[in-house]
């Protein structure tokens, strides 16, 4: 209201109060529109349905498509009630069911099918198919997420050569962002090309990239452009003024940032001894390490006592920082950054400054703890360095053409509506698949929809579906939270026949497949429940995958 602007969201609500509030414009413009029809019923919001009831009003001829067993964007306000309440809402509605499945085969509908049925905000379907009733779907448990991503390439591999297969055939799907960062690193480090679609490849990622040149900057304090990066991240009170005044003047006197840094420290301590010492620091022509003597000298700078004393501060922790990097382990240094800047509560805090998405941001960082624990065995003056080696190897890889043969990399949220001939889902566990936070919730709705997400994923297949898990995963090991132990399969795979699914040709774990008397067991953590009855009563039933449930509702 302050900028006199509306969002799209605003523009629905105030809409739907100008029908309310004023009968005779509701009037004009139902009686101009003789039908309503709206596809994708099951992600619509509560304003756009009634702003869909009031167009209808007057001629009440409305068509509505949608299925509820693919309603996943609860997080964007949709409302799963708009699609199962749409037979109350109207009675006289002519309700088709769309069952035949052109997209895949029978097992992977059958498959999907059991692990959708335990849904209870639904209303029961058999889907069919004449694709005939294909192979059974493979469910493979890996040691780790390093070889779950060596499967899933090995596999495209495999079939890629054995069935002439395009790699632009194969799509790799996951829970969260976090968990390409395996997926990614290994397809680089195998050559396979892929392309990650409607995301950041991970070390892409602004939470990474600003713990990365933390990382940098403890290992080369004259690494200007990472100090530039993170002075202010999270915010300390120097802005970009300061900033630019600091480029300009260690510009001047012909060095790096921290030297300037250490100069305007010298200046405070002002004592003769100080203020005429030459400034030493190491020159990037010069062998690693060795120190040459700079023209500058500690004395006056340009700076206010307010802007000092954040910039001191600012190098104090630095300090610390190439203090803790000479004698802890580099997980270790990861938790120190966090914890010293604050950087946990700048993601996940609400105060202002604080970055949107941060539970996501959050999860990303606990992934790069999870690399950052591969480097522990190490000595600290090796582990540093390594890492940086290895993180600037898989940064630097040229971006794949869009129209190029690749495999795709994409979350289960951006693949709804695609369809490839071969799907693979990794992480089926329980606190990645279903999500830790529906696990807590203690909210069976949440449950359903993560029991609905995974039949999105499974009914993006053709011929080929893939379920993946692993038997530890590091991902998560930073504080409080899922994983770093032996991760309980998801209590979806338990849902599936045995005999619907295949026994894999690999495996590397002693205790591999899927048997539904173990993974009933398995998938039962403390605190949690099998998916309950929500109460919010059965819903319209509709086809998946490529065509939808058409309730076309003619009224007279």
């Amino acid at each position: 209201e302050q900028n006199s602007a509306l969002d799209f969201d605003d523009l629905l609500n105030k809409t739907v109060e100008m029908f309310q509030e004023r009968e005779d414009v509701l009037e004009k413009y139902a009686e101009r529109y003789l039908h309503v029809h709206i596809d994708e019923f099951q992600d619509t919001n509560i304003a756009q349905y009634i702003l869909a009831k009031q167009w209808a009003s007057r001629h009440r001829n409305i068509c509505v498509v949608g299925d509820p067993d693919q309603s996943i964007y609860t997080w964007r306000a949709a409302d799963i009630r708009n699609i199962l309440n749409f037979e109350q809402d109207f009675p006289d509605a002519a309700v088709v069911i769309l069952d035949q499945n052109y997209r895949s085969t029978q097992s992977i509908l059958d498959s999907a099918h059991s692990v959708i049925a335990v849904n209870k905000q639904r209303k029961e379907k058999n889907l069919w198919t004449e694709n005939g009733p294909g192979r059974p779907i493979t469910v493979y448990e890996a040691y780790d997420e390093e070889r779950e991503a060596a499967f899933v390439i090995d596999e495209v591999k495999r079939l890629a050569k054995a069935e002439k297969l395009p790699l632009r055939g194969f799509a790799v799907m996951y829970r969260t962002n976090a968990q390409s960062r395996p997926l990614e690193e290994a397809f680089v480090r195998r050559n396979i090309p892929h392309r990650l679609v409607g995301g950041t490849r991970f070390y892409e990622r602004r939470e990474v990239k600003d713990l990365l040149a933390y990382f940098r900057l403890v290992h080369n304090p004259f690494d200007s452009v990472a100090l530039m990066r993170v002075i202010n991240v999270p915010a300390r009170g120097i802005g970009d003024r300061t900033l630019a005044e600091l480029t300009r003047w260690s510009g001047e006197q012909s060095i790096p940032a921290y030297a300037a840094l250490q100069l305007i420290a010298d200046a405070e301590r002002d004592s003769p001894e100080h203020s005429a010492r030459p400034v030493r620091f190491a020159d990037s022509d010069a062998p690693l390490g060795e120190p040459v003597e700079g023209r500058a000298t500690a004395g006056a700078h340009p700076f206010q006592r307010r802007t000092v004393g954040a910039l001191l501060r600012f190098l104090g922790l630095l300090n610390e920082l190439i203090a803790v990097a000479k004698k802890e382990s580099l997980s270790e240094l990861l938790d120190t950054v966090i914890d010293r800047t604050g950087y946990r509560e700048y993601l996940l805090g609400e105060e202002r400054g604080s970055l949107p998405d941060g539970e996501e941001r959050w999860e990303n960082v606990q992934e790069l703890r999870a690399v950052a624990a591969q480097y522990d065995e190490l000595k600290p003056e090796h582990a540093l360095p390594s890492f940086l080696e290895d993180a600037a190897l898989i940064t630097d890889v040229d971006e794949y053409d869009e129209k190029a043969d690749a495999v795709t990399l994409i979350t289960l949220h951006a693949a709804k509506g695609l369809e490839f001939p071969t799907v693979f889902i990794a992480g089926l566990e329980e606190g990645l698949l279903p999500h830790m936070r529906s696990l807590e919730s203690g909210d069976p709705a949440q449950l359903e929809e993560e029991r609905r997400l995974c039949y999105v994923g499974m009914t993006r297949a053709k011929e080929h579906l893939y379920l993946i898990r692993a038997f530890r995963r590091s991902f998560g090991r930073t504080g409080a939270g899922f994983g770093g132990g032996h991760n309980p399969p998801s209590r979806f795979l338990a849902d599936i026949p045995p005999e619907l699914i295949a026994q894999p040709e690999r495996a590397d774990t002693p205790t591999l497949l899927p048997q539904r008397h173990r993974y009933g067991a398995a998938a039962q953590p403390v605190g949690a429940h099998r998916d309950a009855p929500s109460g919010e009563g059965a819903g319209l039933g509709k086809a998946m995958a490529c065509a939808a449930l058409a309730s076309a509702a003619p009224f007279r």
